[in-house]
């Protein structure tokens, strides 16, 4: 059995959400934030979520009052986004991509016909994200790290398992290279990716993560290894987002990989 969310305020929508969603699709919520308990992620069957309900103050989504409400976010077509948040009720998304999602206040302002309406095209455009055809071959990714967020030595000291931002096609079996920035300026851990998808609900200190992925440590660099003067050498000038990795570098990496014990090829 699910928690059920505390009681709304603003009267009995979101659990005619709860009801469409396990009706139409037949999706059960899951409430993965232990510090708040009441806010329920909806997933496609492919593991994408198309739906987020939480309780937030009216004053968050740019209104003159303080009072807590129910708020559902949605994926939106980004052609039909301007003329979503024409309507009453409809609101640049809290806390994700305000390009791709938005909120629809849970107080009665928006019929519940015209939140169903909404929900019915998040759903589509995330199943349409599922009929895309997925790669099933692992591959190599360089991703970036800055040190200001996270003391990642420290981290993998702690445990040879951490959580990182999924920003990327990501699948289980990648091999994920992290290049921390400045001041260390290199290459300095190789893991591998061992589940994704996983909802978070992080939003402090100028990060943002809505979605992240389990990552395994596999093995080490020294700095001076593969600092970014010899990234350029073979042709990767700048690292600003997850990207694949040429092959020859790729090669260069495993060969002077230090293997954490018990890793494998």
């Amino acid at each position: 059995m699910h928690p059920m969310p505390k009681k709304n305020p603003c009267g009995a929508l979101p659990e005619s959400v709860f009801s469409f969603a396990k009706t139409q699709y037949h999706t059960e919520p899951e409430f993965p934030w232990a510090n708040t308990p009441d806010a329920a992620v909806f997933r496609h069957e492919n593991g994408k979520w198309y739906a987020l309900m939480m309780h937030i103050s009216k004053r968050k989504l740019g209104l003159p009052s303080d009072e807590i409400c129910g708020v559902l976010n949605l994926k939106c077509d980004p052609m039909m986004l301007g003329s979503m948040l024409m309507q009453q009720g409809f609101f640049p998304a809290y806390h994700m991509n305000k390009n791709s999602w938005l909120t629809v206040l849970l107080d009665g302002s928006v019929p519940e016909d015209q939140v169903f309406a909404a929900i019915r095209m998040s759903y589509a455009l995330i199943a349409a994200k599922a009929g895309k055809k997925h790669r099933t071959a692992p591959k190599a990714w360089l991703i970036p790290a800055n040190p200001k967020f996270e003391n990642i030595a420290e981290s993998f000291r702690k445990d040879p398992e951490i959580f990182w931002k999924q920003s990327g096609a990501f699948i289980v079996g990648d091999t994920v290279y992290i290049y921390e920035g400045k001041p260390i300026g290199a290459v300095t851990f190789c893991c591998t990716v061992t589940e994704i998808n996983i909802p978070c609900h992080y939003h402090q200190n100028g990060l943002d993560m809505d979605t992240v992925m389990r990552l395994q440590l596999c093995g080490t660099f020294s700095q001076n290894q593969f600092p970014l003067d010899r990234l350029r050498d073979f042709g990767v000038s700048a690292i600003r987002g997850p990207r694949g990795i040429p092959d020859e570098l790729l090669a260069a990496m495993e060969a002077g990989l230090s293997r954490c014990e018990g890793a494998h090829k």
